[in-house]
């Protein structure tokens, strides 16, 4: 019984935590980024720190994954976009390789507690529909 209730005790706070809800907040961060179709890489800052960064397609609710480079640096890449930071940081790299399609968009989401910025990303196409 004694070992039941320790249990409990380590699994509520962490059940309580999974629980909590992100509230999207000005972390005074840009809320939107525009690429042409060559593609390149631009650098958003604010005073506000992010200790993590996603990528989203709202459109279909997938995302990318985030791995760490050798350096320490936190690298998220989904799609046609890649963002780059160092955890706690204030400085986020966005990168867009070239477009040869259609316009397109995504959503980087930061996050500092349970508030995060997001950051509507897009790219022009690289040709006018007619």
């Amino acid at each position: 019984m004694k070992s039941l209730r320790f249990i409990f005790t380590l699994l509520l706070p962490l059940a309580l935590t999974a629980c909590g809800k992100f509230t999207e907040v000005d972390l005074g961060y840009s809320k939107r980024v525009e690429f042409s179709k060559e593609g390149g890489e631009k650098i958003v800052r604010s005073d506000n720190y992010f200790y993590h960064a996603e990528i989203h397609d709202y459109t279909s609710g997938e995302q990318g994954e985030v791995n760490t480079l050798e350096d320490g640096t936190h690298c998220n890449t989904f799609k046609w976009l890649r963002v780059e930071y160092q955890p706690n940081t204030q400085e986020l790299k966005i990168i867009a390789e070239p477009n040869n399609s259609q316009s397109r968009k995504l959503h980087i989401e930061l996050y500092s507690g349970y508030e995060y910025h997001a950051i509507e990303v897009s790219q022009e196409a690289s040709f006018l529909l007619e």
